[in-house]
C-alpha cells in the first residue's frame, strides 16, 4: 500500500485537472453569450476568445518565467507536428459549433468524450507523439468505463431525456468522435512542446498563437465586416471564455506529462460534467436551472470514482 503522503501527492495533479474541467462550462456559456454580441458569427466569437486567451498566456508567461519568447531554436529541431496543437484546438471549437444543431446537445458532449478517452488510452499505451509510455491495464480501462457510465447517467442517456439529432447523421457522429481524438492529441502535443519550448507556458503561447492566426483567417473569410464592428454590450462574464481557455491549454500542457494523456482528458471531462451540473442546478451564467436528482448525483459519484481508478491503477 502506498504511504498516505504519496497518495496525496499523486492526487494533487488530478484535483487540479478536475478543477480546470469544472470551469469549462463557464467558458461555453461565455462564448455562447459573446456570439450574440458579435452578430451571431461563431468564427468572430471564437477569435475574440482565442485572442484573449493568447494575451493572458503571454502575460502569465512573462510574470512567471521572466521571458515571453519560447525557445524557437529548440522547437525548430522538433518534428512538424509540434506546431499543430493550435490547429487541433480550432478544430475542436469549430467542430462543436457544427455538431450542435445537427446531432443535439447530448451527443455533442458525449461523442467527443468517447474520442478523447479512446485516443488518450492509445497515446498512453503506445507512447505516441513522444508521450511517456504508460501501461493501460484492466484497472485503467475499467475506470474509464465507469466514467463513461457515470456520464451516461448524468446526461440521462436511456431515460428519454436525450436529443438524438437528425436521423442518418452518422457522418456527424463520426466527426464528433474524431474531434474528441484531436483534443486528446492537442493535450499530448502541447505537453511535449512544453518540454522543448522552455515550459508549458511557452507551449501554450505557441498553441494559442497558431489558433489565433487560423481563426483570424476563417473570420476574414466568413465575416470580415464584423471584425471592425464593436460588440454590443452584454454581461461582464461573457469575456471569461478566453481566460478559461488559457487555463485549459496551460493546464493540459503541464499535466499531461505528469498524469498521462488519458487521465488528463478523463479528469477534464469529469470536471466539466460536474461543473456543468453545478451551474445548471444553481442557474448560474445564464444556464436554465435544473433540479439535481438522485440519479444524477449517483452518476457524478461514479465519474469521480472512475477518475480516481484511472489515476491509481
Amino acid at each position: 500500500m502506498l504511504p498516505r503522503g504519496s497518495i496525496l501527492t499523486r492526487m494533487l495533479p488530478l484535483l487540479a485537472a478536475l478543477a480546470i474541467g469544472a470551469v469549462i462550462p463557464i467558458q461555453t456559456a461565455a462564448n455562447s453569450r459573446l456570439r450574440l454580441s458579435v452578430g451571431g458569427f461563431p468564427a468572430v466569437s471564437a477569435l475574440v476568445s482565442f485572442t484573449v486567451a493568447f494575451a493572458v498566456s503571454i502575460a502569465v508567461t512573462a510574470v512567471i518565467t521572466g521571458t515571453v519568447l519560447p525557445d524557437f531554436a529548440a522547437t525548430a529541431r522538433e518534428p512538424w507536428w509540434v506546431w499543430t496543437g493550435g490547429a487541433m484546438g480550432v478544430l475542436f471549437v469549430m467542430g462543436n459549433i457544427l455538431l450542435f444543431p445537427r446531432i443535439g446537445a447530448v451527443q455533442t458532449v458525449v461523442l467527443p468524450i468517447l474520442g478523447q478517452v479512446v485516443m488518450g488510452l492509445a497515446i498512453d499505451h503506445f507512447g505516441l507523439f513522444r508521450a511517456p509510455q504508460m501501461d493501460v491495464g484492466l484497472g485503467r480501462i475499467a475506470g474509464a468505463v465507469v466514467v463513461l457510465a457515470g456520464i451516461a447517467l448524468v446526461l440521462g442517456l436511456g431515460r428519454g431525456k436525450t436529443d438524438t439529432g437528425a436521423r442518418g447523421a452518422w457522418g456527424w457522429r463520426v466527426l464528433g468522435v474524431g474531434i474528441g481524438m484531436t483534443s486528446a492529441l492537442q493535450t499530448t502535443i502541447n505537453g511535449h512542446l512544453g518540454s522543448v519550448a522552455g515550459s508549458s507556458l511557452h507551449a501554450s503561447e505557441i498553441s494559442l498563437g497558431v489558433g489565433v492566426l487560423l481563426i483570424l483567417a476563417l473570420a476574414l473569410a466568413t465575416a470580415p465586416r464584423q471584425l471592425v464592428t464593436a460588440p454590443t454590450p452584454g454581461p461582464w462574464w461573457m469575456w471569461l471564455g478566453g481566460i478559461i481557455g488559457a487555463a485549459f491549454v496551460i493546464g493540459g500542457a503541464r499535466l499531461a506529462p505528469i498524469l498521462g494523456t488519458a487521465t488528463t482528458v478523463i479528469a477534464f471531462n469529469a470536471g466539466t460534467i460536474a461543473g456543468g451540473q453545478a451551474m445548471e442546478s444553481m442557474g448560474w451564467f445564464g444556464a436554465k436551472r435544473l433540479r439535481m436528482d438522485a440519479i444524477r448525483l449517483a452518476g457524478l459519484a461514479m465519474i469521480f470514482l472512475g477518475v480516481v481508478a484511472v489515476r491509481l491503477f
